[in-house]
């Protein structure tokens, strides 16, 4: 018996390792052997005084399905029952990612044209993707095509079906991801991704825009950034907030600061010159539309919020002799930029 993720070799008559029988994630038989039933977590649980956990363990561990049958990801199951009972932990932890280097997620990431980007983020926030899969295919398949990288994520367990359809002698299957587990991998791995594609970028030209009033240049760039990377956080402020701190890190001039007290609140970011006397400051609203025609209300918004909450204080205070005020609206991949003055910039 040889076990893995893919079969090493298509059937041959000739000599080499061939004719063997495969037993896929497809197949029904064996399929309680692949991992621990409902019924075997339950009985864990209940054994160690787990029983109030089941809940929660199902969530992150649970969603793997062979053939017709649902398993736990065992390794996952005994490590988070294991540090539960010794007190190393106090919430499930993404086990799986200490197991292998999840390399094949990071490869379809960093190939993904728009349509792949797209549908990252729809298995990010929950929803099913459609993809022909082909069981016959091997390890030195993997690269040929995009396709190949889903059917591999598929076969590992980084997705799971939740309907299948043969359309002309196709195979297609509807997946999503299968645990909160797996959700950890995707978008640590998007994170990642992120991280590295602005360290590789000179994005010092926004910081200039913001220092020199150019509201139009700054959502050019804000916009252009944003239909090139992959939101698993659903448009919240957050991923938005995430998103253009990551981006002006690396401005070349200013300190950036974010969620600091100021005023009668907190701003959501600021950036300052390392001199305080000859310098400035550019203080940042964020506000999310429901609607692209609801941009220009939400910059309006944020630049009353800086008014109303005087988040200007601090800096005035600290001697920064000039601060530079934006509103900034989202909706989706689409940003506006409104400076103090509110003029209408461009999307």
């Amino acid at each position: 018996m040889v076990t893995g993720c893919l079969r090493v070799s298509k059937e041959s008559i000739f000599t080499g390792l061939n004719n063997l029988k495969v037993i896929s994630v497809l197949d029904g038989g064996y399929a309680e052997y692949f991992g621990f039933t409902q019924e075997d977590v339950e009985n864990f649980l209940e054994a160690y005084g787990l029983v109030d956990r089941i809940a929660e363990v199902k969530e992150w561990y649970d969603g793997y399905l062979f053939g017709n049958t649902e398993v736990y990801n065992p390794w996952s199951v005994i490590n988070y029952i294991s540090d539960t009972i010794f007190g190393n932990t106090e919430s499930p932890k993404p086990y799986w990612s200490n197991t292998s280097s999840n390399s094949i997620v990071r490869e379809l990431i960093e190939k993904a044209d728009d349509n792949t980007k797209q549908e990252l983020e729809d298995l990010t926030s929950g929803r099913v993707i459609e993809k022909p899969i082909h069981e016959d295919i091997t390890y030195e398949d993997i690269h040929k095509s995009q396709n190949n990288l889903w059917n591999f994520l598929f076969f590992t367990g980084y997705l799971k079906v939740v309907k299948k359809e043969v359309v002309r002698r196709q195979l297609y299957l509807s997946m999503t991801i299968p645990n909160e587990e797996i959700l950890y991998v995707y978008e640590n791995s998007i994170m990642e991704w992120f991280i590295q594609s602005i360290d590789k970028q000179d994005l010092s030209g926004l910081a200039a825009a913001f220092e020199n009033g150019d509201c139009e240049k700054a959502s050019d760039i804000i916009t252009t950034q944003l239909m090139d990377t992959i939101s698993f956080y659903d448009y919240s402020e957050d991923y938005y907030h995430g998103f253009l701190a990551g981006i002006l890190k690396n401005n070349g001039r200013y300190i950036v600061k974010s969620n600091r007290e100021s005023g009668l609140g907190r701003y959501d970011l600021i950036l300052k010159t390392k001199k305080i006397l000859k310098g400035s400051a550019i203080l940042l609203e964020f506000k999310v539309a429901d609607n692209v025609h609801g941009l220009e209300k939400g910059c309006k918004e944020a630049l009353q919020q800086i008014e109303d909450k005087h988040y200007e204080n601090d800096v005035r205070e600290e001697g920064y002799p000039s601060v530079k005020k934006y509103g900034i609206c989202f909706y989706k991949k689409e940003c506006l930029v409104m400076s103090g003055n509110v003029q209408k910039a461009g999307v």
